[in-house]
């Protein structure tokens, strides 16, 4: 019997996606390093992290420079009307509601359209993302849908964002690929009997100081037609706001292993992680969360593994101390 299961590469993907942009990113503006990597393995022996996997480093580090800009996020205060302007913009109407006070969601649904569509808005970051769930979401496959080429999607993204006023100056596109698939798979079988791209996403990203910027969320979901099915964007408007000195790439590696990370560490469900390059950029905290200051990062991108699987791996370390407290 053939078992349909609809599956989500979001976590995989923004993984890669990070990797690429801190690889292309890093070409582009000349990153210097020092120490070869027999210097490193010296200086930084193989240790054991806190939660009980262990790391490798492979990678030259990177050379800092005496200080780098911080920046502000500049207010925002979402009002109902505001919340309506938006949802006008994709042609929608309804009764804004509050629907996670913990996230400062506010949520639009037009159920006068077939399928529904709808709006989030969110307060604490003036983030938005638009969804036609059916088509984004479709419960069922049986023919590959009708994508347009990456360079059609990308036409049709920009256009878009033009449509409904949610350009950005500072955006550029970094990656065009397949988004969500579905597959069907039979009993034993070691790879799908038959796998349908279901919709593609034409992803954006920044930079600031000339480092990328990770943790923004902005991105055009495209399916059957080259429809936009979806949006998301978390992109806190910024100014310069003084400079900190950093700590070294020694420090920060420390950090790594002792679990000291932006995100919740998850070095614990691998068995083997090596990492592979250790770059600067910058920190943006998720949609739902209350940010007013952008502090520099440290990241550390490789390879994990874990029962002979390898997967891409990737972590944040905070560059100076003051974005910890």
């Amino acid at each position: 019997m053939a078992i349909q299961l609809q599956l989500t590469w979001r976590r995989k993907m923004n993984v890669k996606l990070g990797v690429f942009a801190c690889i292309a990113l890093a070409i582009a503006v000349g990153c210097l390093y020092v120490m070869d990597s027999d210097s490193i393995s010296a200086s930084l022996p193989r240790m054991t992290s806190a939660d009980d996997a262990t790391y490798s480093l492979a990678a030259e580090l990177p050379q800092i420079k005496e200080s780098y800009p911080v920046y502000r996020v500049r207010p925002i205060k979402i009002t109902e009307d505001q919340v309506k302007e938006i949802a006008s913009r994709f042609n929608l109407s309804g009764t804004p509601r509050v629907s996670n006070k913990d996230t400062g969601e506010v949520l639009v649904v037009d159920t006068s359209k077939q399928p529904e569509e709808q709006i989030s808005v969110y307060t604490h970051s003036g983030a938005m993302i638009y969804h036609i769930l059916d088509k984004e979401f479709p419960n069922e496959v049986t023919e590959q849908p009708e994508l347009p080429s990456d360079a059609e999607s990308e036409k049709i993204a920009l256009e878009f964002l033009k449509k409904t006023q949610m350009e950005s100056p500072d955006a550029q596109i970094v990656s065009v690929g397949v988004n969500q698939k579905q597959e069907v798979w039979e009993a034993g079988a070691t790879e799908p009997k038959v796998s349908y791209d279901v919709t593609k996403a034409v992803r954006f990203g920044r930079t600031l100081d000339g480092l990328p910027v990770y943790g923004d969320e902005f991105a055009v979901i495209l399916a059957d037609g080259g429809e936009a099915v979806g949006l998301v964007k978390t992109w806190r408007e910024v100014v310069p706001n003084g400079s900190v000195s950093i700590k070294s790439p020694e420090q920060a590696y420390a950090d790594l292993l002792a679990a000291k990370t932006v995100r919740p560490s998850v070095a614990a469900e691998f068995d083997r992680i090596v990492i592979e390059e250790v770059s600067l950029g910058y920190w943006m905290e998720p949609r739902g969360v209350i940010q007013e200051t952008v502090w520099p990062i440290y990241v550390f991108s490789g390879t994990a593994t874990h029962n002979n699987i390898e997967e891409p791996y990737i972590a944040y370390v905070f560059a100076n101390e003051s974005a910890e407290r």
